[in-house]
C-alpha cells in the first residue's frame, strides 16, 4: 500500500480511542541555527520525552537534507511516525498559502490537533483544531526587512489563524501586545497564551578552558587562545539585528583607552574574577556565529571599510554541540537588536554566566533581571567597559525560570485541552 493510500485510509478509521493524534509541521528544521528550527526541535523532542500517551505525526517537507540531519531518527526512536515528502517550499506556498488546498491531513492521516509555526497555517479538515506559534511581528513592524514575498505569506498565515478560531501561543508578553495592537480582532476569535521558549540544557558554565581553545582550534581560531578579550554574536546576519552597531561599538573599544572601574558590582554580578581593568583593548577580537541572514551586504562593507578583517571573524558552520564553548569562550555577549520576539541568544550566553551588552527593549525586557545593566543607546561602550571587567555574571536564576521541559508541559496542557475548546474565545495567558 503507497504512503498517501495509508495516510487516506487513516484519515477514514473509527474515531473511538482514548488518546489523541496530533500533528506538527516540522519543515522549519531545514534552516539548522536558526530560532525557529531551535524552537521546532526542542519543543518536539520534549514533547515527546514527556507525553507517552497521545500518538504523534510529524510533517516534513523539503527537497534537501542538510547535513548530520539526525533530528527525524531522534523523533522516531521517541515514537513519533515521521511523514517526509520532497515538495520545495514554493509548492506548499501555493497550495496552502494562497489556495488554501491539499488539507494536511491527506499527507499525515487523521489527527485531533495541528501545530505549525512560523511561515504556513496548512488547510485543516473540519474536526481538526489548529495551535500556532507566533514567534513575532518584525514583517509588521519593520517590513523594510523583509521581502514582498516573506510579508506577504505572513499576513496569509495571520489571517487564516484569526478566521479559523485557532489557539494562538506567543513567545513573550510582548508579542501578545503586538499582535493585538495590529489585529484587534484576535480578542474575538481566538484564545491567546503567553508560553516563553526554554533554552537547552548544553548551555551552562563550563570551566575547562582547555577543551574551549580545543573548539576553538577546531573551527581555526588559534589565535583566539592567545587573545586578551573575545566578544561574541549569535544570530542571523539581517538588519534587525543592528550589526553595524556592534562592529561600530567594537571599532571604539579595540580604539580606545582602557578605564579603570572601583565601583561596586551590581547584585546580579559574580564578583570572584573581577578585574581592576584591562590593559589593551586593541588585542579583542570580535566572533560573529550565524547560520542565516539576508540584506546583510552592508554588514560585510562595514568591515571592510573599517579594516577590521583580521579582528573580526565570521563563523558559518558551528555545530550546535560546540556552540557553548563560544559561549563560555566570550568576554562579552553582544546582541544590540531592535526587535527581538523572545531573543534566545542573549539568554543562552546568560546561562553560561556571560554578561550580555544589550538594550531593553521588545521582549528582552521581560528576560533581563529588573536590574540588569543594558545599554543605552549612544552609550553602548560605556557600558560594554563595565561588562568587560564585571566579566561573569549569575546565570542561575535564568536557568531556573526558562526550562523546555516546563513550556512544552504547558504547551501540551492547551494541546489536550485543544479539542474542547470552543472558537470565538477571549485570549488568556498560560
Amino acid at each position: 500500500m503507497s504512503l498517501m493510500s495509508a495516510a487516506l485510509l487513516s484519515v477514514a478509521r473509527n474515531d473511538n480511542y482514548t488518546y489523541m493524534t496530533i500533528g506538527i509541521d516540522i519543515s522549519m528544521l531545514v534552516y539548522q541555527g536558526s530560532g525557529v528550527a531551535n524552537y521546532t526541535y526542542n519543543l518536539v523532542i520534549n514533547l515527546l520525552k514527556i507525553d507517552k500517551k497521545n500518538h504523534y505525526r510529524l510533517f516534513y517537507s523539503s527537497l534537501r537534507r542538510p547535513k548530520d540531519f539526525k533530528y527525524l531518527d531522534e523523533f522516531r526512536n521517541l515514537g513519533a511516525r515521521v511523514y517526509e515528502y520532497p515538495f520545495p517550499s514554493t509548492l506548499l506556498r501555493f497550495l496552502w498559502g494562497r489556495y488554501d488546498l491539499l488539507p494536511v491531513e491527506l499527507l499525515i492521516g487523521k489527527v485531533d490537533v495541528f501545530y505549525s509555526s512560523d511561515l504556513l497555517r496548512p488547510p485543516l479538515m473540519a474536526k481538526t483544531r489548529g495551535v500556532t506559534t507566533v514567534h513575532d511581528l518584525t514583517w509588521k513592524i519593520f517590513p523594510q526587512y523583509h521581502t514582498e514575498m516573506v510579508i506577504k505569506a505572513h499576513e496569509r498565515k495571520i489571517a487564516k489563524t484569526i478566521k479559523h478560531g485557532d489557539i494562538i501561543i506567543t513567545d513573550s508578553e510582548n508579542t501578545k501586545k503586538d499582535l493585538i495592537k495590529y489585529f484587534p480582532e484576535v480578542l474575538r476569535k481566538n484564545k491567546i497564551f503567553v508560553i516563553y521558549p526554554g533554552v537547552d540544557e548544553r548551555f551552562r558554565p563550563i570551566s575547562d578552558q582547555n577543551r574551549i581553545n580545543e573548539i576553538f582550534k577546531k573551527y581555526r581560531l588559534d589565535t583566539l587562545t592567545h587573545s586578551r578579550g573575545v566578544l561574541l554574536y549569535v544570530g542571523a546576519i539581517e538588519p534587525r539585528k543592528n550589526l553595524k552597531t556592534a562592529i561600530k561599538v567594537f571599532h571604539q573599544l579595540i580604539n580606545s583607552t582602557p578605564e579603570v572601574h572601583t565601583e561596586p558590582p551590581r547584585l546580579d554580578m559574580i564578583n570572584d574574577d573581577r578585574t581592576s581593568g584591562v590593559n589593551n583593548f586593541s588585542d579583542f577580537k570580535f566572533l560573529i556565529v550565524s547560520k542565516a541572514g539576508w540584506k546583510n551586504e552592508d554588514v560585510y562593507n562595514l568591515v571592510a571599510e573599517l579594516k577590521l578583517e583580521n579582528k573580526i571573524k565570521f563563523i558559518n558552520n558551528v555545530s550546535d554541540d560546540d556552540l557553548p564553548y563560544f559561549y563560555n569562550g566570550c568576554t562579552v555577549f553582544i546582541y544590540l537588536s531592535k526587535y527581538e520576539g523572545f531573543g534566545l541568544p542573549p539568554l543562552e550566553a546568560l546561562m553560561c554566566n556571560k554578561p550580555v551588552l544589550t538594550y531593553k527593549n521588545s521582549s528582552i525586557q521581560e528576560i533581563l533581571a529588573k536590574d540588569y545593566p543594558a545599554a543605552e543607546e549612544n552609550q553602548e561602550l560605556t557600558r560594554l567597559r563595565e561588562l568587560i571587567n564585571m566579566k561573569k555574571i549569575d546565570g542561575k536564576n535564568y536557568r531556573q525560570r526558562f526550562s523546555w521541559i516546563s513550556s512544552a508541559e504547558k504547551i501540551l496542557k492547551i494541546i489536550n485541552n485543544a479539542k474542547s475548546e470552543a472558537n470565538h474565545l477571549r485570549g488568556g495567558q498560560a
